[in-house]
């Protein structure tokens, strides 16, 4: 019971801090102050994160909850981003009736997706799903009062609840099929059960109810990482509330959600991992398709990044797809760093947290710079609103630059790591063609080639941004009403977004590391890294002994 407290301290540490500024609310506090008292609560967090990182666990303890060094990472840039998230809103919120409520919420929204990065038992995993999406419905609705506004909560909070019921039934069948709640349980249950004799080839996955339960976790989770086809509400809901909201959307359930579904379905699901690597295929080739061949329709700017995030969301899911395959041929995943020292790209599962990773911040910025813009009752909306922006705010447009930029894949912004990373990835995935003589498996062939085609196809809406702020002259002058914190927040951002793309051995080596202790209680949670010069190698046949 200690040891679960002390690990879940940073989250217990902001939802209690949350609840005090929702009860703060009935008190008359002025409402700029709830904004830095926001950033002290994140600090505290990150105090008690910094405690808990040092205490010792106990890796054979059954446990509802679990860390790797790995998801320490995953913590700190929770903390990262919601600090960002805060310093973009107290601009907007210094002078809101409801700025204590708001600041409340959003805090029990991030001990949410922090609570899901350490959750071992799938009743916990439920639960802090929900921790994220009930305060998502509430933040919704406080964005903006008229009649898009409430008709985009309806459909987030309709939609959200009908995906919260197939996931649930998801782990309903996964329980039945195992009789056990904790994921390491079910890993360990799977393993003696289902687990591939044969270490060149996956495991048959003998029994349909857990083929069922994967397929129901998928789309229960499809919808939190809006992956086609359960991204139809995406484009209206952000459409339909403010930028911040929509940047919200874009980033926190995201995040839950890809590492929720690398938690229950690449670690735990031993046995089943055919079936998971054709569904992540599917989804990834359809996904990255959709989101950005209708991204090129959009005009309405925050309808246009829905599709982006769809389409981001297609690519992660490339690593999701490797990483199944990794998991029953582990002699595969190559060293992350080569014995000279040398940058390594990481695995299938690591390459799609480190896009992740890229995608969070540079979402983070750009819809703070739709923030900084809005004034209060008008929101940014067409993208020709931005026509010029670089002779009107120089400063602003050059920040969304970078992190447009680093969306389409400019080198060496984080955007291009991260796609290189996954296709990369989906390049050193062989099949034996005959005995000892390795070629590249085509599926994962064809889905990079997928992926490089719409790479190019995403650049095509992300530069003709570009262009509307530098290249145009300007149709009015902007006056922003977002404040100087949330200029702040974009900059912040920026700088960050430099710096992991010009310096991102730091990332990789962080990814493509091993924590011993999670690695013997859990052989197949972290995968290492691929070198980039055996990477070519692995392009044609290969003799093996």
């Amino acid at each position: 019971m200690w040891e679960t407290f002390q690990i879940v301290l940073p989250q217990t540490v902001l939802a209690g801090l949350a609840c005090l500024f929702i009860l703060g609310g009935t008190f008359s506090i002025p409402a700029r102050l709830w904004g830095p008292l926001a950033l002290v609560a994140l600090g505290l967090s990150a105090g008690a994160l910094y405690y808990s990182a040092g205490v010792t666990i106990d890796p054979t303890e059954p446990l509802a909850v679990s860390r790797s060094a790995l998801d320490l990472g995953i913590l700190w840039s929770c903390l990262l981003i919601g600090a960002l998230f805060v310093l973009i809103s107290i601009g907007s919120q210094s002078q809101s009736a409801t700025a204590a409520e708001f600041y409340g919420l959003l805090l029990l929204l991030l001990s949410g997706v922090m609570l899901v990065t350490v959750a071992n038992d799938l009743i916990l995993l439920f639960l802090s799903l929900e921790l994220i999406s009930v305060p998502t419905y509430v933040l919704l609705y406080l964005g903006r009062h008229d009649n898009a506004s409430q008709e985009a909560t309806t459909k987030y909070f309709l939609l959200s609840v009908l995906s919260a019921a197939i996931l649930l039934y998801g782990f309903a069948f996964l329980y039945g099929l195992t009789g056990n709640t904790r994921l390491d349980a079910i890993q360990t249950v799977l393993s003696t059960t289902y687990g591939a004799t044969n270490s060149d080839t996956p495991g048959a996955g003998g029994s349909p109810l857990g083929i069922i339960a994967l397929l129901l976790i998928f789309a229960g989770l499809g919808f939190k990482i809006a992956a086609v086809p359960f991204h139809f509400y995406a484009p209206d809901v952000y459409e339909g509330t403010t930028a911040f909201n929509a940047g919200l959307l874009a980033v926190a359930p995201k995040i839950a959600g890809f590492v929720a579904l690398i938690h229950v379905a690449s670690y735990s699901l031993v046995g089943f991992e055919r079936t998971g690597q054709q569904l992540a295929l599917i989804l990834a080739a359809i996904t990255m398709t959709g989101g950005n061949c209708l991204a090129l329709l959009q005009t309405n700017i925050r309808r246009l990044l829905a599709y982006s995030s769809i389409a981001h969301a297609g690519y992660m899911l490339i690593g999701i797809a490797a990483g199944f395959w990794e998991s029953w041929n582990p002699e595969l995943s190559l060293q992350g760093a080569s014995e000279s020292g040398r940058m390594g790209l990481p695995g299938g599962v690591e390459a799609s947290l480190l896009y992740l990773l890229a995608y969070s911040l540079t979402s983070v910025g750009l819809f703070g710079g739709l923030v900084y813009l809005a004034r209060p009752g008008r929101e940014i909306n067409h993208i020709d609103e931005l026509t010029g922006l670089g002779r009107t705010q120089p400063l602003l447009a050059a920040a969304l630059a970078v992190f447009l930029f680093s969306l389409a894949g400019i080198p060496p912004l984080p955007g291009f790591w991260a796609k290189l990373s996954v296709f990369a990835t989906a390049l050193s995935v062989r099949q034996e063609v005959e005995a000892g003589v390795y070629v590249i498996h085509p599926a994962f062939l064809w889905l990079a080639v997928i992926g490089v085609v719409n790479a190019a196809i995403g650049g095509v809406y992300y530069l003709k941004l570009i262009a509307l702020m530098f290249l145009n002259d300007p149709l009015s002058t902007p006056r922003p009403g977002g404040g100087r914190p949330a200029l702040a927040g974009v900059l912040c951002a920026a700088a960050l977004v430099l710096a992991f793309g010009l310096a991102p051995r730091m990332v990789f080596k962080a990814l493509a590391s091993r924590d011993d202790a999670a690695t013997s209680a859990n052989s197949s949670r972290l995968n290492p890294g691929r070198s980039i010069e055996r990477l070519a190698s692995q392009s044609r046949p290969v003799d093996r002994p």
